[in-house]
């Protein structure tokens, strides 16, 4: 399985823009298949391999555009488009303005830099990030486990490879069975463990089980997180098996609201994420929630994170994490209707 590495990629790429490049020397460039490249760098980077390439080429292109003794095929020839007509739908496309107009105008345009994100070492992977998304509304259906922090990096990866294996399958119909979501709470109050809920996501024209409807945690779009009342810590953390022994499913509520999101590609099985991966990620991360780089407005007692197995090809694990950002950093919000459709859930809490 190839290291992964998306610099050499680029270098490639930025010494190449006057020629067509095909996916295949691109892969070459990685050690990757050309499949496997274009999958792994829409996740790490929101584009494909080759939309970045033309995107590229076309602000290069810009330059060119002030030599007027060119004329607009040949700068189209040179930056390996076959056509001026593809060169010029292209530039159109990209930046709302033919290259003629532009020659003669010359306004403002956006443009899209060489990618300096080559993704942070994290053992067995990458981790890119941050990046500001707006994660619509879900509903999690799964079981809650008390984590003790001293053996986070362990339990919580046991406790999704436990509850993928043997309650998974349990569960209602409507989910969306081939996601796994792991959803973290923390304490403000000094307690050594969080609260972790294994689950899948439930669509939502069904009706969550009885348990769930009568305890339904939620973690609301305006940034709440409730617990039902009474919620007690389960067994003695410093006994043989710290996890809190799940009983019936519970739902949660997690998104509609801005949140941070990284990624993460590890060079390994989705059931092999190590103590020490696990360990090296959330450090990254810790950068971003609690150290001198934190970012204003995050959660600090929240997150999400995801891994999608249906299109898990035997090579590489593909994970995404949240947290949710303040709605203040975002300015005034629209109130939520009184009759909104899931005003049922208690949905009452401490602010994040």
């Amino acid at each position: 399985m190839s290291e992964i590495r998306f610099e050499p990629l680029f270098h490639f790429i930025e010494a190449n823009l006057h020629r067509k490049i095909s996916m295949t020397e691109a892969a070459r460039a990685v050690l990757f298949s050309p499949v496997h490249l274009t999958r792994l760098f829409q996740f790490a980077y929101g584009m494909t391999p080759a939309e970045y390439i033309r995107r590229r080429r076309l602000t290069e292109s810009i330059a060119a555009l002030q030599d007027n003794s060119k004329t607009v095929l040949e700068i189209a020839l040179d930056f390996g488009f076959e056509h001026e007509q593809s060169f010029t739908r292209a530039f159109r496309a990209e930046f709302g303005i033919t290259p003629g107009r532009y020659r003669a105008e010359k306004p403002e345009l956006p443009i899209l830099l060489p990618i300096q994100d080559y993704g942070a070492a994290c053992s067995s992977g990458r981790l890119f990030g941050p990046e500001a998304v707006y994660l619509p509304e879900i509903r999690l259906l799964g079981t809650w486990h008390n984590i003790p922090y001293r053996n986070s990096a362990r339990l919580a990866p046991q406790a999704a490879l436990d509850f993928w294996d043997n309650t998974r399958s349990l569960l209602p119909g409507g989910c969306e069975a081939d996601v796994y979501y792991g959803l973290t709470h923390h304490f403000r109050d000094g307690r050594d463990y969080s609260r972790y809920l294994t689950a899948i996501r439930q669509l939502e024209d069904e009706t969550a089980p009885s348990a769930a409807a009568q305890h339904g945690h939620a973690i609301p779009p305006a940034g709440h997180a409730s617990f039902p009342r009474g919620t007690k810590a389960g067994p003695d953390l410093r006994a043989t098996s710290p996890l809190l022994l799940p009983s019936e499913p519970e739902t949660a509520y997690f998104g509609g609201c801005p949140c941070i999101k990284f990624h993460y590609i590890g060079n390994h099985h989705y059931r092999e994420i190590s103590q020490q991966t696990a360990g090296r990620m959330y450090r990254l991360i810790g950068r971003y929630v609690f150290g001198k780089e934190a970012l204003p407005d995050i959660s600090r007692t929240t997150h999400l994170e995801k891994i999608n197995l249906a299109g898990f090809d035997g090579k590489y694990c593909l994970l995404e994490w949240f947290a949710p950002l303040s709605r203040a950093a975002f300015g005034p919000q629209k109130p939520p209707e009184e009759n909104d459709k899931k005003s049922s859930v208690r949905r009452t809490g401490a602010t994040l």
